[in-house]
Parts: structure tokens; sequence; C-alpha cells
């Protein structure tokens, strides 16, 4: 009886990739792409700056190929080059914010402001959006362990090893980014979607 051979597993995509296989490597980004999007889309908020942070990712894991311990999970080392990116993404948001501010656009600085507001959040039809968009206005620190707990299904030691933090440092911020949502989302019914997840 003829059976299929075996897929190859991510080590060996990213060696045949290495050794000038461009379609290895486009099967390796075909293979993670669908995750990776939701990660980044949980982190950011919304698809638009998710889809650009998926490619430059992607470039990113690429352009480092060569760096990456075949040892390790393919996707451990390809989320911590996500995370990376979002976490630029961040601080560059950030740093047009003050720069508008401090330059008196207060109008268009103002408008960023609400749209973060959970008051706003709460008006939105849509619950996933507005889901998306609580955890988006959360701290980097509490966001990232948030994410990598209940929406990579990471275990709190995988986490804190992830984001070089101590086990105990993830379940603080765990406690505290639930609090956070929490607030935000107390007469939601996005509440059941946080209680139903994981801890």
């Amino acid at each position: 009886m003829w059976r299929a051979a075996p897929d190859p597993d991510d080590g060996d995509l990213s060696q045949r990739a290495l050794a000038g296989e461009e379609a290895a490597f486009t099967q390796l980004a075909a293979r993670h792409k669908v995750w990776l999007f939701r990660f980044i889309r949980r982190y950011v908020g919304n698809d638009d700056d998710a889809l650009d942070l998926l490619q430059d990712s992607l470039v990113a894991t690429w352009l480092a190929l060569h760096q990456y311990d075949t040892s390790r999970p393919f996707h451990a080392w390809l989320r911590q080059i996500a995370l990376n990116k979002c976490r630029d993404w961040t601080r560059r948001n950030l740093l047009r914010g003050i720069v508008r501010y401090v330059s008196g656009d207060l109008d268009l600085f103002a408008a960023e402001a609400r749209r973060s507001n959970p008051e706003v959040m709460l008006n939105d039809s849509q619950s996933l959006r507005r889901l998306d968009q609580a955890i988006a206005a959360l701290p980097p620190h509490l966001r990232e362990p948030l994410i990598l707990t209940v929406f990579e299904g990471l275990s709190n030691r995988e986490t804190a090893a992830q984001l070089n933090a101590s086990e105990k440092a993830v379940e603080t911020r765990l406690h505290r980014a639930r609090k956070r949502l929490a607030k935000v989302i107390v007469k939601s019914d996005l509440s059941l979607v946080i209680e139903g997840s994981p801890p």
C-alpha cells in the first residue's frame, strides 16, 4: 500500500531554506502564518497593522534564519521575532503620539485617546473587536503574558521563558491584566469570553 511521505519538520524546512530552496521557506511561512497573524492581531488590535507586522516578522525571520537553533521549537523562535516587532510598533506609536501632542496637534491626539477609551469599546457591536481593542489597550507588560497564556496556550513557565521573566512575575501580571480587562468588560458579554479562557 502506498503512503505519502510525512511532511518535513520545521527544522528540516529551515535548513533547506538556508541552502537556497525558496519553496521551503514559503512552506514554513504558510505553516505558521495563521496563528502568527492571530497572535499579532491580539497585540495590536486591528487587521491592517497586524498584516503589516506579519509581513515584517516573516521578512525578519528570513533574514535571521541562519541564527535559528533547530534544537528549539521554531514556533517559539518565530513568536519572539513577532513579539519584538510588536514592541517596536508600540514604541513607534507612543512616540508619534508624544510628538503630535508636543507639536500642538491636540485634536488628533484626543481622537487617538478616544479610540483606546474603554467606554468607546463597549459601544462597539462586535464582541471580538471589543476584546481585541481592550487587550491592545493594556500596557505591554500586562498584554504580553495575557496573549501568550490565554490565547497562545503557553504555560506560565513557557511564558516566563519567552518574556525573560520569573513565573511569579507572569502570575502577577496575568492577575493584573485580568483585573483591568474585567473593569472594561464587566457589563459586557465579553466577560464570558475571559472567564471561559484557560488560566
